[in-house]
């Protein structure tokens, strides 16, 4: 062989190992990620007044919804580079609500437990300084079990009890942050989202001497989300 041919030989037997190596090193970078953690969340409620039939119900009646805390789970996988997707949920924190407007002195007025899971195309940007940063933007489910009026509300109404049904929705959801790896495995998350949602609350009052008197409500939430989360990456 001569030294032509070595020198040849031996530039494509180290391109091939290092394409391998870097395969290798490549096919093991952790695809997948459960984070669990606290999440702070801060409405901005809006509504519409609460309507009813013709003389039963005062102008001027709102609502606000209380801030609250839940436990924050998020899965995410890689989906292609800086790309990932990305499941984000929780336990569902139960929503407080007061009344606002000329009926502020009932207080509180109705409770549920709200779910808002939503699905997030999430990109990653470089390392800058030990951190990475991170946008993405999705959409949200929300829906709600648990829902009850309280005696403050039904009260209020001349009522004997009340329920209430709330339409489930469809919205926007962004998404940024940034993670501070710890290891080559477990990372500590710090992120924020913004949610758009809204829905309409029906509510159903059975009313001596009338029967079931239905009022209507339109509200918007768009909370705020911000959570602290403890992340495996694998």
């Amino acid at each position: 062989m001569t030294g032509a041919n070595k020198n040849n030989t031996t530039v494509t037997f180290l391109f091939i190992a290092f394409f391998c190596s870097e395969a290798h090193a490549e096919f093991h970078e952790p695809m997948n990620a459960v984070k669990l953690g606290f999440a702070e969340i801060q409405f901005h409620t809006s509504t519409s007044d609460l309507e009813g039939p013709p003389g039963t119900t005062p102008s001027g009646i709102t609502a606000n919804i209380n801030n609250t805390q839940t436990l924050a789970l998020i899965y995410e996988r890689q989906i292609s580079g800086p790309w990932s997707i990305v499941l984000q949920g929780g336990t569902p924190p139960t929503l407080k609500v007061d009344a606002t407007g000329t009926a502020k002195a009932l207080g509180k007025i109705a409770t549920a437990k709200a779910w808002f899971p939503a699905v997030i195309i999430k990109y990653s940007f470089h390392d800058v300084l030990g951190l990475r940063p991170y946008i993405g933007g999705g959409v949200n489910y929300t829906f709600y079990t648990d829902k009850h009026m309280t005696d403050a509300y039904t009260n209020g109404f001349g009522g004997t009890s009340s329920s209430a049904k709330l339409d489930d929705t469809w919205g926007g959801v962004i998404k940024l942050g940034a993670e501070f790896p710890l290891n080559d495995n477990w990372v500590i998350d710090v992120g924020y989202s913004h949610y758009w949602i809204k829905t309409k609350a029906t509510i159903a009052t059975d009313t001596p001497g009338i029967g079931k008197i239905e009022r209507t409500i339109q509200a918007k939430a768009n909370p705020d989300a911000i959570g602290l989360l403890i992340g495996f990456k694998f």
